[in-house]
């Protein structure tokens, strides 16, 4: 085995307990409990920032594990994300020199996500590539804590993103 930075794919729903609900019967996996997490989004393209409340889960199973995030605010996570992949997740030890290597590439940021206004981000969400897809790029600071909170099934308290 080796240890991909790929782990996720995250889709944003209406409601994240009927989302729970439906994929695991059609999956047949277990999720974890919810996180909610006050964060601040930052679109660096058109100067936009706001502060939501993001409840997310992930899927108790294998990477790349399946994260729901329930649609609010009027960004990345709003109604609009409903219904489709929003972004493949992968881990980053080093988010300034992603942002420097994407804007090099010509690829666009559509999200900067810090805990909150004024801190440094710790996720990264890119415009759509050609085909349409997104990729965040989550620091490996909060990899601990997540893994935890998949094997656990509970966030660990102290280690709110």
């Amino acid at each position: 085995m080796f240890d991909s930075p790929y782990y996720h794919i995250g889709i944003v729903v209406h409601n994240y307990k009927e989302a729970v609900e439906y994929y695991s019967n059609v999956l047949g996996v277990k999720f974890t409990e919810p996180t909610d997490s006050v964060l601040c989004i930052e679109n660096p393209e058109t100067q936009q920032s706001e502060s939501i409340k993001v409840i997310a889960v992930y899927s108790r199973s294998r990477p790349p594990y399946l994260e729901l995030i329930q649609a609010g605010g009027n960004g990345i996570f709003s109604e609009k994300s409903v219904g489709q992949i929003l972004y493949f997740g992968m881990w980053e030890s080093d988010l300034e020199g992603r942002i420097k290597k994407l804007k090099q590439q010509g690829i666009g940021i559509e999200a900067l996500i810090s805990p909150e206004r004024g801190k440094p981000a710790n996720a990264i969400i890119t415009a759509p590539d050609k085909l349409g897809i997104r990729m965040e790029y989550l620091s490996t600071s909060l990899r601990l804590a997540t893994e935890a909170w998949v094997l656990t099934g509970k966030y660990p308290l102290s280690q709110r993103m």
